[in-house]
């Protein structure tokens, strides 16, 4: 079973096996001949350039090649900054910049290792496998580190459960600093040395020495911001670290704060994207674009040649305001064969954002309202779909959600996909998830934002509480059905109650009874669950009894019961289902616990 519960913390199970977005893990004991294994199974493998899973665009041909050129200009410097930072907004093109400069270091032998961040996957939008996933292309692209990376695992197997910073002290830089000392590698140095000196030849800097970090802002918690920049620093600054860091995110408060003040700013070189002239490069990829739906398109023999027209294009880059992003999805439109790609692009042109919007991406959310609003759309049905998408996904820290969307939500089979029929230029439905994904995060921003959403917003506590409760009837029709596993639907049914906020949300619209009545369910079902947890409803009682309603007293009482009777259950959250009757949740803020919530 997986580990528990996002917004939360310390929950394990013993000896549990769970699959994470392609990567197998076992929790638990692994042979120490096998250290490369387990880095690899706490490593990120979405967030490598080279992943099998994501296959995401590079730049345009003839697009962008003067920011690169002054990236890749830094990277060949030996006396540069050991850290740059592209600022840009969303839509800008930073991933894309960040994927073309992966290849333009590979192809030059300077690169070493990246970080995708991305909300997407549950690996990728969080701490967690940072360092592990630095480490393991370390490991592969830096000769002879390997060994001694191996040799710090075999030593502490238990590494990976420590903080970030240990983490990289054991995994990255005590190996960095014993192979630098090792004899093998100063006869290495020494020999190179007297070769360029007696050759008089002056070589460029060739050092493998560029490690790319993009999204940083996709990075779900600004606390955990802050702490890989920290890292990212003491990295970038440390003796034996000779590699630096080419980062690329949104000027989020968190890390433009960081970035501005020391001691990052001291270390830094910040170029700022929206600097960069972007029309040319629009126009470039624009064209590129039209051609080929004039290639490939169903009714390309109906397309006039010189269509469309040099205004069209203008008024196009015009409402792009410098994002790619729009342009991106104005093309995809545009290319579906079941629409007239001139009928379409002259309705684009004609929606207009309000004259008095203030927005910056008013055009863009014209145009996502515009794709959003195909004929005889159900509203309502599109709503509870795309936010199921949003806030339904894997995560570590949870047990997979049902694949199919149709079965969550109660509806008749091939519903979702008939409902999503047209809006491809959106979605992504060859994701490797079951189901379908965003394109771009600023469709998730613009469906969240209460401003911007428009009839198509909902706020994250009301898609928790329907995500209960579709989970919880889930679990129903699986028991009415006979199928007496359903810890799952009960255990992502709790995950989505514990997401929820407002708590007084949660009252008004789910039923109290609802929840406690079906972890009944599992323990009638789950007897192994039940006799594991026993002990947590026997101890949690005793200590509500003593605490009253004090809860600031009871807090260290429930920390020390923890420890003494959850471990090693409950490493990780503190989350308690208890026996039927009484359901309790424990739910950590910022700096202490928050109030029990107890349903009787």
């Amino acid at each position: 079973m997986a580990s528990l519960f996002a917004n939360a913390n310390n929950f394990t199970m013993e000896n549990a096996q769970f699959n994470a977005n392609q990567t197998n893990i076992t929790q638990g004991a692994i042979g120490d001949s096998e250290p490369m294994r387990m880095l690899l199974n706490h490593s990120a493998i979405s967030a490598m350039a080279d992943s099998p899973t994501v296959y995401e665009p590079t730049c345009h041909p003839g697009t962008r090649r003067v920011v690169t050129d002054h990236i890749m200009a830094w990277a060949r410097d030996p006396e540069a900054m050991p850290i740059l930072w592209l600022s840009g907004p969303a839509g800008a093109g930073k991933s894309c910049i960040q994927r073309t400069i992966v290849q333009s270091t590979t192809a030059e032998g300077l690169f070493v290792a990246c970080f995708f961040f991305s909300t997407k996957q549950s690996e990728t939008n969080n701490q967690t496998r940072f360092v592990a996933t630095l480490a393991a292309q370390l490991a592969e692209n830096i000769p002879g580190l390997k060994w001694y990376i191996e040799r710090a695992i075999k030593k502490d197997n238990r590494v990976f459960t420590k903080a970030l910073e240990l983490q990289a002290e054991g995994l990255i830089l005590k190996p960095l600093q014993e192979l630098d000392g090792s004899m093998s590698n100063r006869l290495t140095r020494v020999f190179w040395r007297t070769l360029m000196a007696l050759v008089a030849y002056d070589a460029p800097w060739t050092g493998a020495n560029v490690i790319v970090i993009d999204g940083l802002d996709e990075c779900v918690d600004q606390t955990e911001q802050t702490r890989i920049l920290g890292l990212i620093h003491s990295l970038a600054t440390h003796p034996h670290f000779p590699f630096r860091f080419a980062m690329a995110s949104r000027p989020e408060y968190a890390i433009r704060t960081a970035f501005s003040s020391p001691p990052l700013s001291n270390k830094t070189i910040i170029l700022r994207l929206e600097e960069y002239e972007a029309d040319g490069d629009l126009r470039r990829f624009l064209e590129a674009e039209f051609n080929r739906i004039k290639l490939n398109h169903p009714a390309s023999t109906f397309l006039p040649a010189d269509w469309p027209s040099t205004e069209d294009e203008d008024a196009l880059i015009t409402k792009a305001s410098r994002q790619f992003v729009y342009i991106s999805v104005v093309m995809k439109h545009l290319a579906n064969p079941r629409r007239n790609p001139m009928v379409e692009l002259q309705r684009i042109l004609d929606y207009r954002a309000s004259e008095n919007n203030t927005n910056p991406f008013a055009e863009l959310d014209a145009l996502y309202d515009r794709i959003l609003h195909p004929p005889d759309i159900d509203t309502s049905l599109l709503k509870s779909i795309l936010h199921s998408i949003i806030h339904d996904k894997p995560r570590e820290s949870v047990v997979p959600p049902v694949d199919d969307l149709d079965m969550l939500l109660g509806l008749r089979p091939g519903t979702t996909i008939s409902t999503l029929v047209d809006l491809h230029s959106l979605l992504n439905f060859n994701s490797p998830t079951p189901r379908p994904t965003f394109h771009h995060k600023s469709l998730e921003d613009f469906l969240t934002s209460d401003s911007r959403g428009g009839d198509l917003y909902q706020s994250n506590d009301q898609t928790h509480v329907e995500l209960t409760l579709a989970y919880c009837e889930l679990g129903q029709r699986r028991r009415r059905a006979g199928i007496n596993a359903i810890w799952h639907p009960c255990l992502l049914a709790a995950f989505h109650a514990c997401s929820v906020s407002d708590w007084l949300l949660f009252g008004r619209e789910f039923a109290r009874d609802t929840l406690p009545e079906f972890v009944n369910l599992v323990f009638e079902a789950e007897s192994d669950l039940r006799s594991r947890l026993e002990a947590v409803e026997r101890n949690g009682r005793a200590l509500h009894r003593s605490a009253g309603k004090d809860f600031d007293m009871l807090t260290p009482r429930v920390e020390q019961e923890r420890r003494r009777t959850l471990d090693p259950y409950s490493q990780r959250y503190h989350l308690f289902f208890v026996r039927p009757g009484s359901f309790i949740i424990f739910l950590p803020q910022i700096h202490n616990i928050l109030p029990v919530h107890l349903w009787r």
